[in-house]
């Protein structure tokens, strides 16, 4: 009697990678739907929340005062550094908690630790970009007047300080298996540390030699600067580098995905 086996047909990479788009929108649709609530009054304070962080600020300078930091308009002043600096720590909160290998969705054949970042990444970004486009088009409605010295090499600092959010983010994740109790407290740590080494408040031409080193490890610190330095045709950063940030980020990832492989393994062959 003939031996019947399961039939298996190979798949190609243009269909592998229509699959894999496929289950990344399913999973983007699914994670914007459990922030939101799926309904448009849960869209909207999701909005609001980047703002309400910037009327905060404002308010707050108000009060304090402006000092004379730079020639130019204070909106863009605080929009390089408050917004850069909302992208990177949302970027780590929304990626740390994304999954790691003990989690339930992390099982499903069809999700990966890729998936679950770009995924992450891409809802938290649609929020980020929104609440920018808000911010800017009522600024020139309302004054009639923006001025950006190079707005198309100022996306570049964004974008950097976002993905350096993403590559500490994924750290966290990565490193949470071993030390479960310890991560809560480092986060806050890295979190209350950015509040003042990323150079949101403040520019880094004005940093006293001594000081600077506690600064220029940051990557947001860069970003920032460098944002400031194509947001302004008046200001250039001598302190700063974007190169440094684009290293930072892509040996944090490479890290970050190391120790994650790591401890997937770990735990698949702990479950065999």
């Amino acid at each position: 009697m003939p031996e019947f086996q399961r039939y298996h047909r190979n798949t190609t990479m243009w269909e592998s990678s229509l699959a894999f788009m496929d289950t990344m929108y399913v999973s983007i649709v699914r994670e914007f739907r459990s922030e939101t609530g799926g309904s448009m009054l849960g869209f909207v304070s999701a909005l609001i929340r980047p703002l309400f962080l910037f009327a905060i600020f404002w308010v707050l300078y108000e009060f304090i005062g402006r000092s004379a930091l730079i020639r130019g308009d204070f909106l863009l002043f605080m929009m390089t550094g408050i917004f850069l600096y909302l992208a990177h720590i949302q970027a780590v909160t929304t990626l740390k908690g994304a999954g790691h290998g003990s989690s339930g969705m992390i099982f499903y054949a069809k999700t990966s630790t890729l998936l679950n970042i770009l995924t992450s990444a891409i809802n938290q970004l649609y929020i980020l970009i929104l609440s920018v486009i808000v911010i800017m088009g009522c600024a020139y409605l309302f004054r009639g007047h923006l001025e950006v010295y190079d707005p198309g090499r100022m996306l570049l600092p964004f974008f950097i300080a976002f993905a350096s959010g993403l590559a500490v983010g994924l750290l966290f994740l990565s490193i949470t298996p071993l030390a479960p109790g310890v991560i809560p407290m480092l986060y806050q740590f890295y979190r209350r540390a950015q509040m003042i080494t990323s150079g949101k408040m403040f520019l880094a031409n004005m940093l006293p030699a001594d000081l600077l080193p506690f600064f220029s490890w940051n990557p947001l610190f860069h970003s920032i600067d460098q944002a400031r330095g194509h947001a302004f045709i008046n200001y250039t950063p001598r302190n700063t580098s974007i190169e440094y940030a684009i290293y930072f980020t892509l040996a944090a990832f490479a890290i970050g995905f190391v120790i994650e492989f790591a401890m997937r393994a770990r735990e698949s062959r702990g479950l065999e």
